[in-house]
This record gives structure tokens, sequence and C-alpha cells, in this order.
């Protein structure tokens, strides 16, 4: 097969969406397909509509990410001036300010020189390069597959009034993949065919090969750790985090709180305002870096207080070394409160209290976190989600 895989922001950009389907891409290319890839960013952003128009980086390039071919896609001058007066409209009027600018990337798209047997779009940030796939797809008369990375603010009365066009090419797409039953569910709520629904689960993104006690010394790590481990924005809760973090330490002084993950603007300078070693900030760092894996081998827990995760693969990463997680309570992720981890409002008070009580409890936090590990053999494999995928873009081919 030849799959044309679209996304805002293509690998190296770090998320969980962006490292999910790069593997799920790399492993397809292992087994003899072809995959082709399409972006606009490889680094960190988070204002998502004005990156991809007005602060877009400047110029068209191609570049190799593995063995995916990655061309990015970029407004001219001339565009993003008439792209400016759009802007305002795309979210309360999203079926008047979208469809020019989706059209201009779709057009964009449609000068390569590929033949796709299937159009996959993983949907970062707003809608324009989801709709643009969608048009390729049309006009070359193949599948269209979309991954929404569906979080609980969509289910909000905000949410479902600015998402409405977006729905509406959900309920279009000849295939929507989704990563938790709950998503699945949602989707369905929303007008997708149950037919037309993949759910595949999320895989662990580990090192073979890591030093768990040279990372120690290396950070200085006390006799016990929390690690939270993702993208340092407000959101996830790294915050919460270090607020719970003196309230621990009335009952376990010597406890490293450990942060892994990129800085977005404003999120540095809320370190450097700490001076307390048992605070360890640790910038970005690849996927498959070892210091992540010897970083969750070492943690007595995994806390990722965040609001809102479409994939949450984090957490099955936790699991896989065999680690307690606490999230909040969103519907969306895999955790079984009481039994693999605990979920609780993103409040401060709360997390050091359920911190305090992992540390308290070693017996109670290594169950939860075989218990995480043995779903991790069962359900999380990445040759079953890979196997799933493909079979289901094949089965798209043959309805077409």
């Amino acid at each position: 097969m030849n799959i044309f895989q679209t996304s805002t922001a293509f690998y190296p950009s770090m998320g969980g969406a962006q490292l999910h389907w790069f593997t799920i891409g790399k492993m397809l290319v292992g087994r003899g397909h072809t995959v082709t890839g399409c972006g606009q960013w490889k680094d960190h952003r988070n204002r998502y509509l004005i990156d991809s128009t007005l602060k877009a980086p400047w110029g068209d390039d191609i570049y190799e990410a593995g063995p995916i071919k990655v061309h990015r896609y970029q407004p001219s001058g001339f565009a993003r001036a008439w792209m400016a007066p759009l802007l305002p409209l795309c979210l309360p009027l999203p079926e008047i300010g979208y469809p020019l600018i989706s059209r201009y990337f779709a057009g964009k798209m449609g000068q390569m020189d590929f033949k796709p047997d299937v159009v996959m779009n993983i949907r970062i940030g707003r809608e324009h390069f989801s709709w643009a796939s969608y048009h390729v797809a049309k006009k070359r008369g193949v599948p269209f597959v979309i991954c929404p990375n569906y979080s609980p603010r969509m289910q909000s009365k905000f949410g479902q009034v600015v998402m409405r066009n977006f729905f509406r090419l959900l309920r279009a797409a000849d295939g929507v993949v989704v990563f938790t039953p709950a998503e699945r569910d949602e989707m369905i709520r929303l007008g997708v065919k149950e037919g037309n629904i993949l759910l595949i689960g999320v895989g662990p993104l580990l090192a073979d090969e890591w030093d768990t006690g040279a990372f120690c010394r290396d950070y200085g790590i006390r006799e016990k750790m929390v690690l939270f481990l993702g993208q340092k924005l407000e959101y996830k809760g790294f915050d919460t985090l270090i607020a719970a973090a003196p309230k621990v330490w009335e009952k376990h002084p010597e406890t490293s709180f450990v942060f892994i993950g990129p800085h977005y603007p404003g999120t540095k300078e809320v370190f450097d305002k700490i001076n307390d070693p048992r605070i360890v900030d640790i910038p970005r760092i690849d996927a498959f870096d070892p210091i992540k894996v010897a970083a969750l081998d070492a943690a007595n827990v995994f806390a990722l207080p965040s609001r809102q995760e479409g994939i949450g693969g984090v957490y099955i990463e936790a699991w896989a070394l065999k680690k307690p997680v606490i999230s909040c309570k969103i519907p969306f992720l895999t955790i079984r409160d009481g039994i693999d981890g605990v979920m609780i409002p993103q409040d401060s008070d709360l997390l050091a209290d359920k911190l305090s009580w992992f540390l308290d409890h070693p017996e109670e936090a290594e169950k939860m976190g075989q218990a995480g590990f043995e779903r991790v053999q069962d359900e999380y494999s990445w040759e079953v989600i890979v196997s799933k995928v493909e079979e289901f873009f094949k089965e798209l081919i043959k309805r077409k």
C-alpha cells in the first residue's frame, strides 16, 4: 500500500500522537508498505491556528524522519495576508473560516508526485489540515481515514460549538481510528458509523537499554522519586505537581520530583525560580532516550495530573516499567481506578495525599504497577496495533 500520512505536527515534533503514528508508520514501512508524510512543524508549538498560518515556518521543504519522507507545506506571504481576516471566524464560524484555508493546503498537497491508496490524517490542533487531507483523498478517489485525538473538552458546550464542523468531517470519513472504548462510544454518539471505527490502543515507546544507577547519580535522586513525563503545559498539571511537593515533603523529605519534557513560553521561568535540588527539571528528550526509561525505572510513582489527554501513552509506558500511575479523572484514559492507578481532580492537596499514600504503602503500589504491566503485555503490543491498522486500511481500500 501507498499511505499518505498527514499531520500539522510531524516527528521529530514531540507529543503522544506524533510519536504513536510515527512508530506505526515506521513499522508499516517495515512490512513492505510505502508511507509518505506531510506536515507543517517538526518543533513544539501550541498556538495551533496562528502557528499554522500567520506564524507558520517559512518555505516548503522535504526531510526524512527515519524511513518516511516528510513534505512540509507553509503558506506564502500573500496567503498569510488573505488568511489573516479569516482567522477570527474559524472558531465561531468554522464553516466560513476554514474552507479557503483548507483548500489552500489541499492544493499544495495535490502537487505531490505520489499516488496514495489511502490518506490518513492525525488531527493535532485545528482542523484545516484534516479538511485539506479529506479533499485530497476525495480528488484521488481513495479512502480518507482520520485519528481525531478526541479530548474531553470537545464535549463541553464550547467544544460542541467550535468543533461542529470537525464533527461533520468525522461523519464523512471512510474510517476513524480511536484509542479507547470511551472515545469509540463518543464517535458513535456523534454520528460516526460503528463499522467505520477502528479501536487500536496505545503502545509504549521505550529504549531497549538504560542505566538507572547512572541516572540517579547524574541527577541527584534522593531515596524516593515521583516522575512527571510530558509537555510542560498548564493543562498537563506540572504546576499542580510542583505545588503538591511541599506537602509530600512533610512526611517524605527525601523525595525527588523529576519533570521531564519540553518547555513552552513561561514554563522554564517557573522552574528557574525554584531553589530546591529535590525539584529536577530535565528538558525535552527523544522518545527513545535511555534517560526516559531510567527515570521510569527509578520512580516510585508516576504522576501526570493532566486535565485532557487524547492518548495518554505515557501512562502505559509507566506500566511497562511496573509503576502505579496518578491521573485526573478523564474518561478517555484506560486507567482502572484503584487497580492499576488512581484518578483524582487536578488539585494539589489531593495529589499530595495520593502521592504520600503510595510512598507509605509500597506493597500496594507494587500491586498496581504489576496490574498495569500485565495489561501492557496483553493489550498494548505494537505488533497487534500495527496489524489492526494494516488490515483496516486494506478493508477500506476494498470497500472503495
